[in-house]
């Protein structure tokens, strides 16, 4: 009688255990970091990081299990956001073209210096599992292109 019920005692543990096992996880969204960022110059990296979040709670690095696309900055008539200023390796680090110049920001000239402000960045879209979010890229590396910090003169 004692054996019958270790034995279904150990019966039970062992489905209580393999009823938790293989639990799905829903992913719930992906985010992009950094949200923002400036490539200054020809021939400039930055590196994206897309994390998976499950409804767990868990969160996963799926940068390299992501696609992406470059958007252009702004309308195909503006000379100083060409196609191609920007692209995204399959490890979603974005780089500057090191021959096609774009500028994303405004200078102005006063006669205290220059005036900036910032125009419409390339977009880099992340997609994974059917999510998608986006980061906002800001490139000076057109000839007397402002970024805040100095002029840059290719």
């Amino acid at each position: 009688m004692v054996q019958r019920a270790l034995v279904l005692l150990c019966v039970g543990c062992m489905a209580v255990f393999m009823a938790s096992c293989g639990q799905t996880y829903v992913l719930q969204s992906i985010t992009v970091a950094p949200k923002t960022f400036n490539l200054e110059g020809l021939d400039t990296v930055q590196a994206l990081t897309v994390t998976a979040h499950y409804s767990n709670t868990k969160t996963e690095d799926v940068t390299v299990k992501s696609t992406f696309q470059v958007g252009q900055a702004t309308a195909l008539t503006n000379p100083n956001t060409p196609n191609g200023a920007v692209s995204v390796s399959l490890s979603g680090t974005v780089q500057t073209s090191p021959t096609v110049y774009a500028c994303t920001w405004l200078t102005t000239s006063t006669a205290n210096g220059y005036t900036y402000s910032e125009t419409s960045p390339y977009v880099v879209t992340a997609s994974y599992a059917g999510f998608q979010d986006t980061a906002a890229v800001y490139v000076a590396s057109l000839s007397s292109c402002y970024d805040g910090t100095g002029h840059l003169h290719p």
